[in-house]
């Protein structure tokens, strides 16, 4: 799947390479390094098309213990990047760096890893899930040569990945957190996301995606239709018109701030999420496969990535814990702050999980 992977130390040069490989012995405090860049050469997508080069980005925050025991990778959601879980990391936070060697990183596709924008455009490989997997579980194992970590913790887009992992790799994680997961995109999601895409397409400046300005008005338009997929309707039914305008908005802006060809291509790979389709679409014995213990978090009110999936999943998991958020944020409960109903009881909810002997 990949041929020669070698971990390049990006912007800091030797000396982030010598803070990263400190961090690795154990050998004295590491405080938040800058990011950092891992190569894989040849790597080879799902389709069989292979990029001389890929590129993946990535922070890590706290010391990694001399038993290398401690190691907690974090997987971002679809339009996030290794920054998304910023507020739950620190001293004394739900992932404490005086405990936990942090490993956060950006999908291929997006942040600084390897994307469309750049210069590939239409021409980038149309990447998978399972590449995405593939590429992170290569920077954990090869460039930070590790073989065993504590957990892996994903949501949304990053739950799917940590399905895969679990599934792919059984004998690394110890343990799996998935927030807002599911088995396998169903058709509701699958729907909107065609809606998405089409409306980016169907913007003049689009050109089949060759275009020599970004469609900003196709993506922000695809924003406005994913917005209220990403809340409950009870949410909607009790925010004031002018709220609604202003969420509408912010969302609106964020999709524009996305280059269009790497927003589509993200969104393609989550609409193609199924974790049997290595197993002749068995979906039992792809399951089978994660022996480890599986923490699962829905969002009660989630429309955009619904609980029937993560109820699947707790009915094949061999060792799944299941709990459900209590929100009216809809998918948006999965990423509520330190201090909310929703981001309280996530933590408590994660901090007993990973607290449990494994």
């Amino acid at each position: 799947m990949w041929q020669g992977a070698v971990a390049a130390f990006g912007r800091n040069g030797w000396l982030g390479g010598l803070a990263l490989f400190a961090a690795m012995l154990g050998g004295g405090p590491t405080v938040r390094a800058e990011s950092q860049a891992f190569s894989l050469y040849d790597f080879q997508f799902e389709d069989g098309t292979i990029l001389p080069e890929l590129r993946i980005a990535y922070e890590t925050q706290g010391t990694l213990s001399p038993a290398h025991d401690n190691t907690i990778v974090l997987l971002h959601d679809t339009g996030a990047d290794h920054h998304a879980f910023d507020a739950v990391i620190g001293p004394g936070k739900l992932f404490d760096t005086d405990k936990y060697f942090i490993v956060a990183a950006d999908a291929i596709g997006g942040g600084e890893s390897s994307s469309p924008v750049d210069g590939k455009g239409q021409d980038f490989p149309r990447y998978t899930i399972r590449d995405m997997m593939n590429a992170e579980y290569a920077l954990v194992s090869k460039g930070l040569g590790l073989k065993r970590v504590k957990a892996v913790v994903g949501r949304s887009m990053g739950a799917f990945l940590a399905l895969e992992w679990a599934v792919q790799h059984p004998d690394m994680p110890r343990s799996v957190v998935l927030l807002a997961p599911s088995p396998r995109s169903d058709a509701n999601f699958q729907v909107v996301v065609d809606l998405m895409i089409s409306t980016v397409a169907l913007d003049p400046e689009w050109d089949g995606g060759r275009y020599a300005r970004n469609p900003v008005e196709g993506l922000r338009r695809a924003g406005m239709i994913y917005f209220p997929w990403a809340v409950s309707a009870d949410y909607l039914n009790q925010i004031s018109p002018r709220q609604l305008a202003k969420e509408s908005e912010a969302t609106a802006k964020s999709f524009a701030d996305w280059d269009a060809n790497s927003l589509v291509l993200r969104y393609a790979a989550c609409r193609g999420h199924d974790v049997a389709a290595p197993f002749a679409d068995d979906m039992n014995a792809a399951l089978a496969r994660a022996t480890m213990p599986v923490l699962l978090l829905p969002s009660a009110s989630d429309r955009l990535i619904g609980s029937a999936g993560a109820r699947r999943l707790r009915a094949g998991l061999p060792h799944a814990t299941y709990a459900e958020i209590p929100s009216e944020l809809g998918h948006r409960a999965i990423v509520a702050p330190p201090g909310t109903r929703e981001g309280d009881f996530i933590a408590h909810a994660i901090r007993a999980f990973l607290a449990e002997p494994k």
